[in-house]
């Protein structure tokens, strides 16, 4: 417990644990004040997460702080299973921000101390989705809530104030089609497309790694520099020309430069058919859970530019899930919506008790 016998409000460290990256939130008396996602190939290893939190740790005096914690790098294949990975990532962050300082995010069960997450590490695995569509909950009385990031995609209800959810772990929530495996930098291409037309003639996609969502995003414009982090396929640059070689040779083609436009066109009808893909999952929700046309779309991760096109093609409301924090004390490139499960793991502990203390 972090409950201190009175009714006190940390500083609190939101903290999203993926394979890829952590996502950091800071929240000075329910007030995020930063957001920060940090490159972490945590397939390497765990010392990856270890070199994040010092980074962390430069610009937040953890001596002020306590901890939120979600992840789902558990799931890397640095571990043998899950379990292992869950644990492992307890114990770095135990270890490094003081155990005593910390609590993990369990679902429904809210927050618990070390001991008890190791010991129901299923709980805590994978648990990042939930923490923000509990966030949206407490904010809206029904929604969809989408939050497409890097790599996944989380498509979750929210009705009459709570979340209505058919799966918890990811297994579940795939053949629930309430986790779509696709995001807009890691994804290759050959998981979205089987073919495109590429100078009047339909290509099919050559299945290998030569090129993924973020080279289709930047040849589209839409993604972020700031959010744009991992290493390319081919460890060169990030520029549009480099993107456009990158995807061309999905097609078994080249890339000339006065053919820049071409492969903007192929970048058109991958992305057409990454939102078809996660219109189809919403229109599966939309179908089984009988949800009602009045109900808006809530989106929220670096690819929520995608949940507003969505929205649009759905005759649907659409609401940025940033609009639920106070943002006067913010000041970085990222948003909240970026780093919605660190940003709500931050906010939800100010209503936990294992963090506010009472009176009695």
């Amino acid at each position: 417990m972090l409950r201190s016998g009175q009714n006190v409000q940390p500083n609190i460290i939101g903290w999203d644990v993926g394979g890829a990256h952590v996502k950091v939130a800071i929240a000075n008396k329910q007030i995020i004040s930063q957001v920060q996602q940090l490159v972490c190939p945590l397939w390497k290893g765990v010392n990856e997460l270890s070199d994040c939190i010092d980074v962390v740790q430069k610009n937040a005096n953890f001596e002020q702080y306590v901890h939120a914690i979600t992840m789902t790098g558990e799931l890397v294949d640095h571990f043998v299973d899950r379990e292992q990975g869950v644990l492992s990532i307890i114990a770095e962050m135990s270890n490094k921000l003081g155990a005593s300082k910390v609590q993990y995010y369990a679902g429904t069960d809210g927050f618990v101390g070390a001991d008890q997450a190791t010991a129901e590490y299923c709980k805590i695995a994978s648990a990042n989705w939930l923490a923000s569509a509990h966030y949206a909950a407490a904010n809206i009385e029904n929604a969809l809530f989408i939050d497409i990031g890097s790599t996944t995609t989380d498509i979750v209800e929210v009705r009459d104030h709570k979340v209505a959810y058919a799966g918890y772990t990811d297994e579940q929530r795939l053949i629930a089609r309430e986790l779509v495996y696709c995001g807009v930098v890691r994804t290759p291409i050959f998981a979205i497309s089987k073919s495109a037309l590429v100078k009047e003639k339909q290509i099919p996609v050559i299945n290998e790694y030569f090129a993924n969502t973020a080279d289709v995003y930047r040849l589209t414009g839409e993604l972020s520099a700031y959010a744009d982090l991992s290493d390319t396929l081919d460890g060169r640059a990030k520029d549009v020309s480099s993107s456009a070689a990158r995807l061309a040779r999905m097609f078994a083609n080249d890339a000339k430069k006065e053919e820049l436009e071409v492969w903007r066109k192929v970048a058109k009808q991958i992305r057409a058919a990454q939102v078809q893909i996660i219109k189809d999952a919403c229109r599966h929700q939309f179908m089984k859970k009988s949800v009602s046309l009045a109900t808006p779309i809530v989106g929220a991760g670096v690819g929520r530019f995608l949940v507003r096109d969505l929205a649009q093609q759905l005759g649907r409301e659409y609401i940025d899930f940033e609009e639920y924090f106070d943002l006067t004390a913010l000041n970085c490139e990222f948003g909240v919506g970026d780093c919605a499960p660190a940003a709500s793991v931050a906010c939800l502990a100010y209503a936990s008790p294992a963090f506010i203390g009472d009176d009695g």
